[in-house]
């Protein structure tokens, strides 16, 4: 007969167990409070609609708008600030118990903004920063989120993603300010500038040769590609935000842009798609009243802007001198005869010389054009930015506000799609594509990390890129409801680990949601978990082999309920599902709860939480969900006996354990007395023998009794 011992273990509940949320506002008293934001056909905000050209849908069925208004920027500035004020000068302490809830689902625009440094170099870099510092620090939002990137010789970088965080945003303006590549029209100015003195003397000695030894053509070319390069990554830029369905703009804090003139209708594409995809761009030049050609307290043109085209046109001009210097060399009048050989291939690009040299003299005008063309406007020749900037963020804030009870009460987690229709022809809608319908369940408003979660469980068929467990754990009744423990576990092994080499680490990201929806498909519990971590390169191997677990537990009502589960690997953009059937069925005389497999014990150094039915004075249980233990595991169960109130007779426990279907132990004792909670926790510890098991459970008071049992199996070596 193998080892086999049974020992009670007292659970120090509170004085209560977790507490139903509020009353839940249905969808028959809610209302979708929905931000539109309307502009013409080039980018221009409109803000004279009429309620009666306007129409929702929400999956192409008409909604009932109760209300319509035109929401100023500056309304939008002031409310946040009016919070912010509220919110610094609430006296410390916990919120006041059940606070009302909005009758309202808002769906409020989102803004997107992308925050590009471009083209810096020592003069500008200063004034570019401090430009963009204060507008992260002054105009962010609670709904806006920026991302910082670098635009400069190597392309477009990120330099931060897309974030709410104030500190960590103003971080990443000061590194995307100092950490740029020298920019190519720089290098190719320098050499420009020096051909009017040097072409002649190496031109005028190879002549005949056909030679062009200075390449000035080339030259040309190599700047070009950098107005080529600005504008491809601009492009990318605007067809991956074209998808979101948010509000979406580029600040750009820039030098100028070039526009080679052989390239015109790839100006044009950037400006089209923007427009088309709903992208403003608003453009700053950041030679403000800075370091200029002629002028010392400030000029339209700033020298290293300007460089280029000059030294373009002055090479033009050294041409047509060369050419009558060597006729004269051959007794010819100046401008007759046919000029040397690398000469006459310089004359011949004369023409591109001068439109390139033309075309990119004042490169803020290509700054101007891009903004204006696509809704925006420029900020030049100023070093007062602050008030342009709060304007900016003005006009991205400025929407119309439609109020409107949903037509559906089902509130399920589905996707409702909603689309915006106006009357009036050649306008472009940009307001939410839709929303998930989830009750306010207590949780809190849904996260980013939820969304994924939901979009997972919204998709048909449903993913599966990994496997991992779920189920339910029925505890204690009490207020005729059960509580139930749903747990999750998954091994670590099946998340993508990204790696950072210059951390020396890896990325983990996992989050999970779990939507618990009654007989009726409604939602009534919503469990969410979201971990991000950083591991060490040296630790990884040993996380891998790790398992995550996550447990929360929730009360139901007696009926029967489903858990639809999704774990989204954030790092690897994969998700799977799961769904898991509860039966609860309304259970009276002496309670007892599932037999869990325990896994591991952990020291907690806090009162047990009354929520947390795996808590016990001092420790907490973490269950394994699989019942398939590996080689050595030495099977622990744990449970939890709750006496029938009102009831003298006193309780016992009856244990039997069979193995292969072959009873090998019983077992019968009297229970102690319950703590303050009413509960008794039990614990039961097996012994490693591999094979296959089950163990039954039966609590007994006078003539009620309660059964429950558990089968698992302990792998061979």
């Amino acid at each position: 007969m193998r080892k086999y011992s049974l020992a009670p273990v007292v659970l120090l509940f509170g004085t209560g167990f977790a507490q139903a949320p509020d009353v839940v506002i249905r969808s028959s008293v809610r209302e979708v409070l929905l931000d539109v934001v309307v502009r013409d056909a080039h980018g221009h905000l409109v803000t004279n609609l009429k309620p009666g050209e306007v129409t929702v849908y929400e999956d192409g069925v008409r909604q009932d708008a109760r209300s319509f208004r035109l929401v100023a920027g500056s309304e939008v500035r002031a409310e946040d600030a009016k919070q912010a004020a509220e919110a610094q000068a609430a006296p410390p302490g916990p919120a006041a118990p059940n606070p009302p809830r909005p009758p309202v689902n808002p769906l409020r625009t989102v803004n997107v903004v992308c925050l590009i440094l471009n083209d810096l170099n020592p003069e500008t870099r200063a004034f570019a920063f401090e430009s963009a510092r204060k507008f992260v620090n002054e105009e962010l939002r609670p709904n806006t989120f920026i991302g910082v990137f670098s635009l400069d010789a190597s392309g477009l970088r990120p330099v931060y993603p897309f974030s709410n965080n104030r500190e960590r945003l103003l971080k990443a303006v000061e590194l995307a300010a100092v950490n740029q590549l020298p920019a190519m029209s720089v290098g190719s100015a320098t050499v420009l500038n020096g051909l009017t003195t040097q072409v002649g003397v190496s031109a005028l000695g190879s002549r005949g040769s056909g030679d062009d030894p200075l390449g000035s053509q080339h030259d040309m070319t190599f700047a070009a590609t950098q107005g080529l390069r600005e504008i491809d990554a601009l492009i990318g830029l605007v067809r991956q935000l074209s998808p979101l369905p948010f509000q979406k703009t580029v600040v750009l804090f820039s030098t100028g842009l070039t526009r080679p003139p052989d390239q015109l209708e790839y100006w044009d594409s950037l400006i089209h798609q923007a427009t088309t995809a709903g992208v403003t761009f608003y453009a700053m030049d950041v030679w403000g009243l800075g370091v200029c050609q002629d002028a010392p307290s400030g000029c339209l043109v700033p020298q290293s802007a300007s460089a280029l085209s000059v030294a373009m046109l002055h090479y033009t001009a050294s041409q047509s001198q060369q050419q009558g210097a060597a006729s004269l060399m051959k007794g010819e009048p100046a401008g007759q005869g046919p000029p040397p050989g690398a000469i006459a291939m310089e004359l011949a690009h004369q023409d591109d010389y001068v439109k390139f040299g033309v075309s990119s003299a004042n490169p803020q005008e290509a700054l101007r054009e891009l903004a204006e063309r696509t809704g925006g406007f420029i900020i030049a020749n100023t070093n007062n930015t602050d008030k342009l900037l709060a304007h900016v963020m003005e006009e991205v804030d400025t929407h119309y506000e439609i109020a409107y009870p949903p037509a559906s009460e089902r509130e399920d987690g589905h996707f409702r799609k909603i689309e915006v229709k106006l009357s009036r022809p050649g306008l472009h809608v940009e307001t939410r594509s839709g929303y998930f319908a989830v009750p306010d369940t207590g949780e809190g408003p849904v996260t980013p990390a939820e969304m994924a979660g939901l979009k997972a469980l919204d998709t048909q068929p449903r993913p599966h890129a990994f496997d991992f467990l779920s189920r339910a754990y029925r505890f204690r009744d009490t207020g005729g409801k059960a509580q139930y423990a749903i747990a999750f576990e998954m091994p670590t092994s099946n998340l993508t680990a990204t790696p950072e080499e210059a951390g020396k680490k890896h990325r983990l990201h996992a989050s999970l949601l779990a939507l618990v929806k009654n007989a009726q498909g409604q939602i009534v519990e919503r469990v969410s978990k979201d971990v991000p971590s950083e591991v060490s390169d040296d630790r990884l191997p040993a996380v891998q082999v790790e398992l995550m677990t996550y447990q929360h537990a929730v009360s139901l009502a007696p009926g029967h309920y489903t858990v639809e589960a999704a774990v989204v690997d954030h790092e690897g953009n994969r998700a799977s599902t799961s769904v898991v059937q509860i039966d609860n069925r309304e259970q009276r005389g002496v309670g007892l709860s599932d037999l869990a497999l325990v896994r591991r014990l952990e020291n907690v150094d806090h009162p047990a939480d009354a929520a947390d039915p795996f808590q016990f004075t001092g420790k907490r249980v973490l269950p394994f969900v699989t019942s398939d233990l590996f080689a050595g595991a030495i099977p622990s169960v744990y449970f939890m006996v709750y006496p029938e109130p009102g009831n003298a007779a006193k309780p016992e426990l009856r244990v039997q354990l069979l193995k292969s279907g072959r009873v090998l132990a019983r077992r019968k004792l009297a229970l102690p007395s319950p703590d303050q909670s009413g509960g008794i926790p039990m614990w039961i510890q097996e012994t490693k023998q591999p094979g296959s098991y089950e163990l039954r459970v039966t609590a007994v008071q006078g003539s009620s009794s309660t059964d429950r049992s558990l089968t698992y199996t302990v792998a061979g070596k």
